[in-house]
């Protein structure tokens, strides 16, 4: 075979592994979307998530470093939320059971991290969390290191006080609480979209509401074996 056609091959060869994985070394997934039932690629080797430094319901750092080597679902929580957020962990307790009752070759970790820190400190997320699930990881700390968690993951959430005629204000991201408002009380609106991260901590995939287990079982089977490809 001559060294022109050698050239040629190797140059459809550079073309094709171009086309399935980007010259960073990261994969593309896009072709297994069609596959999915309900998740939702977030796969952006452009974008990694910026380092932060919290803490876990034990009061230990939880930073990065807590995201990798093990699989995540990780989902942005607060502890006096009424119907959303209990509904999403004992989504994620019976999850949890299925992935471990069939066997799977993963179950994830389970990740909340609260978008109220003032209101919830680790003890509090310590007895809400597992609650749910003894195994599940309740995180706290810094407000402004857990707004840029919040928007790396695309996740979003507002809060909104009363008036002393009891008329809703929704706050934007730059106005403080007020002084008297958790006397008074507050609630947050919020995505509910669930995330699944890589044992690079990375965010791999999203899981939009609302969260069929078995499709999220499966589709987490199939994630889980395109990432170790």
């Amino acid at each position: 075979m001559n060294i022109k056609i050698l050239t040629a091959i190797g140059a459809l060869l550079l073309l094709i592994t171009v086309a399935f994985y980007p010259l960073d070394g990261a994969k593309n997934y896009k072709s297994l979307s069609a596959q999915l039932a309900t998740a939702q690629i977030m796969h952006n080797p452009d974008k990694p998530l910026s380092d932060f430094s919290l803490s876990d319901h034990n009061g230990h750092v939880f930073s990065n470093n807590n995201l990798k080597d093990n699989w995540t679902l990780l989902l942005f929580i607060y502890t006096h939320c009424p119907d959303i957020c209990p509904t999403e962990l004992a989504n994620m307790s019976m999850l949890k059971a299925q992935l471990e009752n069939t066997q799977a070759e993963v179950v994830p970790n389970v990740v909340a991290v609260t978008f109220d820190p003032l209101r919830d400190t680790p003890k509090v997320l310590k007895t809400y969390v597992t609650h749910f699930d003894k195994g599940f990881v309740g995180v706290s700390g810094d407000p402004q290191q857990i707004d840029q968690l919040v928007k790396d993951f695309g996740a979003y959430y507002e809060r909104v006080i009363y008036d002393e005629n009891g008329k809703q204000i929704t706050l934007n991201k730059k106005e403080s609480l007020p002084e008297d408002a958790i006397e008074k009380g507050y609630v947050i609106n919020h995505t509910a979209r669930i995330y699944l991260v890589s044992p690079d901590g990375e965010v791999l995939a999203g899981f939009p509401t609302s969260h069929n287990l078995s499709n999220m079982a499966n589709d987490i089977e199939k994630l889980v074996k395109a990432f170790e490809e």
